[in-house]
């Protein structure tokens, strides 16, 4: 095992690019290269990638390494629906406002995706329970990169934002859950074509491609 002052860097160095989607999905994550890239030797790197197959954001296949997860349109769904009940609960079992944190401008896809993840955050945050924020964290993880690219298939995404924040700042939770069930709806019937484009932008921001 690396020593923590170069293991967690390396951790969150490789989280990052695979929150920002630099690999396309099914990508081979290599560990030298990667190592080459980043600084350090393999072993921090094979220390990460193994941590981040536990958040299931890399995928470990026996014989053929370390790879970018392939999501379908069934898992996407399953996630999405995962996602909505979650927050469904954590809605009925609000005990304090919504801690919402101070975003910037959410009109670059970047800041959206984020200020998604934060909102989702916050939410399962007013009902204290841990475990539940942890698995809502983790699914934010998980659809971090697609989150980035949906605006090019949804409309409006931005004022959908705008107003599930709004709903929160209020605390109308009996408005807020149909807008959590119709924001996951739109993004289920989509699924194809938000796979679609994500992977064709991953491919196009891969260096070299």
């Amino acid at each position: 095992m690396s020593p923590a002052h170069v293991h967690e860097p390396t951790y969150a160095a490789i989280k990052q690019r695979l929150l920002a989607g630099e690999w396309p999905p099914g990508s081979r994550l290599e560990s030298a290269r990667i190592a080459d890239e980043t600084g350090v030797s393999m072993t921090p790197v094979r220390d990460s990638l193994n941590r981040l197959v536990g958040e299931r954001l890399v995928d470990l296949q026996p014989g053929f390494g370390f790879h970018v997860p392939h999501l379908g349109a069934l898992e996407l769904r399953e996630l999405l629906d995962l996602n909505l009940a979650l927050l469904r609960m954590a809605i009925r079992k609000v005990n304090r406002p919504i801690p919402l944190q101070v975003c910037t401008d959410a009109a670059d896809a970047a800041d959206a995706a984020l200020k998604t993840a934060w909102l989702f955050s916050a939410i399962a945050r007013s009902c204290g329970n841990q475990a539940l924020e942890d698995a809502i964290d983790a699914l934010n993880s998980r659809l971090h990169a697609l989150r980035r690219t949906e605006h090019k298939v949804l409309s409006d995404t931005g004022s959908e934002l705008q107003f599930l924040e709004d709903t929160c700042k209020l605390r109308k939770l009996r408005e807020l859950e149909p807008a959590l069930r119709h924001y996951h709806t739109r993004r289920s019937r989509a699924a194809p074509q938000l796979l679609a484009v994500f992977e064709h932008t991953a491919t196009d921001r891969r260096p070299g491609a």
